[in-house]
């Protein structure tokens, strides 16, 4: 189920085939637009290439939204970039000529749509002015799609991964709400977003919703068996209830494991050795979270507290010097993007590596190389 081209890969056969589903409806005038939904690094973005690799009868469209400009004048240039890029079924060393609205210019015959062509046009005379509307703009790189698939009767499949990134569209005041922008009745275009941003998404009440949770016990024992060649209910329990089925950690441990030959040690040493995947999956998260929760001093230190013991507010607020309120509105974003969540009026990481890797990182277990496994064995009492 997991080896693919000896690679190890989670597929999760559930979302795969709800996609399919969806896809041949909306091939028939009935399909929806679908919002994959999960924690970092769960496989939202490899189901959905996995997807569009295999959909037929349609034009599959893939633009990550953590890469494209996010401006209204580029994204614009870009998104009309992409779109065009896919269709053409263009070699990955041309995409960077997609980017470029006076390379998009030249494809008027392949276009084989005056009025697609036209979008494309229009975008240029707008940015030829002194102010160009940046709604405008952003409106006809929605449309492109839309109009060239009337003119030329298909139908286009557009994954937007990183989803909650347009959203920044919303921060330029001609636009303010990127999502009244887009047409999602639209019977030639169809949308599948991913997100990590859970909550945000789903507020938004635009698309029919599916959450990817962590794998069942038995779908990591089949993945982490898949890499140790090993089927040994210790060496999967361990790897299991270090990873809580996450399958990127789950598959970084194995991998490492077969190293090392214990399964603590090489979850401590892909946690906490700078530039192994696990250290850098809990780097590159918090950085995420940060951003997107705004104020990164006092978030930092909430977090760091949370990591080392679960807390009521005022306890976070004692720990801190804050007052409560304060405290609590520091809260509320870190809650709001998911890292954090409440329970019996404590607070909670959402993601237990994450938490482990900024304890034992706040306490000074961070190495540039593999420490000893005296210093291993010190770290592993805190598991």
């Amino acid at each position: 189920m997991y080896l693919v081209k000896k690679e190890v890969l989670v597929r999760r056969e559930y979302y795969l085939d709800l996609l399919d589903k969806n896809t041949n409806s909306f091939k028939k005038g009935n399909g929806k637009n679908i919002a994959l939904l999960g924690a970092r690094k769960s496989g939202k973005t490899s189901i959905v290439k996995d997807h569009l690799k295999n959909a037929k009868d349609v034009v599959p469209v893939y633009i990550d939204l953590e890469k494209i400009s996010l401006n209204p004048e580029n994204f614009s240039i870009e998104f009309i970039g992409n779109v065009i890029f896919h269709f053409l079924k263009k070699p990955l060393k041309e995409y960077k000529k997609f980017l470029v609205l006076e390379n998009l210019l030249k494809f008027e015959e392949e276009l084989k749509s005056k009025n697609a062509f036209s979008v494309v046009k229009a975008v240029e005379n707008e940015l030829l002015k002194i102010k160009p509307s940046q709604k405008l703009l952003v409106e006809s790189a929605f449309k492109f799609a839309e109009i060239w698939g009337e003119d030329n009767n298909k139908k286009f499949l557009i994954v937007l991964d990183n989803f909650e990134n347009l959203l920044d569209l919303n921060n330029f005041s001609q636009i303010k709400d990127v999502l009244s922008i887009i047409n999602f009745e639209a019977t030639n275009v169809s949308y599948i977003a991913t997100s990590s941003a859970i909550k945000q998404i789903l507020a938004l009440k635009k698309f029919e919703c599916y959450e990817i949770k962590n794998l069942e016990k038995d779908e990591a024992a089949e993945l982490i068996e898949g890499i140790t060649g090993k089927s040994d209910k210790n060496i999967n329990d361990g790897i299991i209830s270090l990873s809580h089925g996450h399958p990127f950690v789950a598959i970084s441990i194995s991998k490492r494991f077969n190293e090392v030959k214990d399964v603590k040690k090489a979850f401590l040493i892909e946690l906490l050795q700078k530039n192994n995947q696990i250290y850098n999956y809990c780097n590159d998260s918090l950085s995420y979270y940060y951003n997107r929760a705004r104020g990164q001093t006092l978030l930092k230190i909430i977090l760091k507290t949370i990591a080392n013991e679960e807390l009521r507010l005022s306890e976070i607020a004692k720990r801190i010097y804050r007052s409560a309120p304060v405290t609590k509105s520091i809260i509320e974003r870190l809650m709001e993007v998911d890292v954090i969540y409440k329970k019996d009026n404590k607070f909670y990481f959402s993601d237990n590596v994450l938490r482990l890797w900024l304890k034992l990182t706040s306490h000074g277990y961070e190495f540039d190389e593999i420490p000893d496994d005296k210093i291993l064995d010190e770290a592993a009492k805190e598991l």
